[in-house]
């Protein structure tokens, strides 16, 4: 059922952003997806993200989501129904790690956005920040790689204007970088092998797709106070 749930979800997020956005993908020198656990880290720019995420990879992807979401009872159903799992970022979570690890070693893919919340700028990864330690914890506790990703644009889509049907659409640019371990990594190592990881591919998206200083992540309020402007030309 909740494979079913998880691909009716995908195509109806297809059809409903094809209008809107136009989605980049490109894989990085050595990328592969994985066929086994891993453990699928991100950058996070907006709440659009798990769900055109999930373009990138064939896979089912088991989203570490925030607690608050499970409130709302219909919302909640729905986010089991992907097979995601709650987290409480408000300290370390032990019951969401075990369920993690439980998830890894039973072969599944297991996606976190080891920034703990929406981040632009000098607040994230990208710009400088250290990530949490929950992805890392994850894959070295069930010894599995690590598959870095980064997105970019999705944050343009809380511009009202982003929503009018017609031309220009919101470009939203993706890619998967190369798997690592940390296995053998102590906690803070394992930690600034990951942030590098993740500088390094989203370096390489901006080359890759020449990206322009506007079409860095920005924060959902800046977004909403100034209509985005996709550049068609990319």
């Amino acid at each position: 059922m909740s494979n079913s749930c998880y691909r009716l979800t995908r195509i109806a997020a297809r059809l409903v952003s094809f209008p809107f956005a136009r989605v980049r993908i490109w894989h990085a020198p050595g990328a592969i997806e994985p066929a086994s656990a891993a453990v699928l880290v991100s950058n996070h720019i907006s709440h659009f993200d798990p769900i055109l995420l999930s373009f990138l990879l064939r896979r089912p992807i088991d989203w570490m989501t925030t607690e608050e979401f499970y409130d709302n009872p219909l919302l909640a159903a729905w986010l089991r129904g992907l097979n995601t799992f709650p987290v409480d970022r408000s300290r370390p979570d032990r019951r969401a790690l075990r369920v993690g690890v439980e998830r890894l070693r039973s072969g599944r893919l297991v996606g976190v956005f080891p920034e703990g919340g929406i981040r632009a700028g000098a607040t994230s990864i990208f710009g400088g920040a250290s990530p949490k330690s929950g992805a890392t914890a994850l894959a070295r506790l069930a010894a599995v790689p690590i598959v870095p990703c980064m997105i970019f644009g999705t944050d343009r889509l809380y511009a009202p204007r982003s929503w009018r049907p017609g031309p220009p659409r919101v470009l939203v640019w993706m890619a998967l970088g190369a798997p690592f371990s940390v296995a053998d990594l102590s906690a803070s190592s394992a930690n600034e092998r990951l942030s590098q990881a993740m500088r390094d591919l989203g370096a390489a998206v901006v080359e890759q797709f020449q990206l322009a200083p506007e079409d860095l992540p920005a924060t959902p309020q800046h977004r909403k106070g100034r209509e985005a402007r996709p550049n068609e030309s990319k």
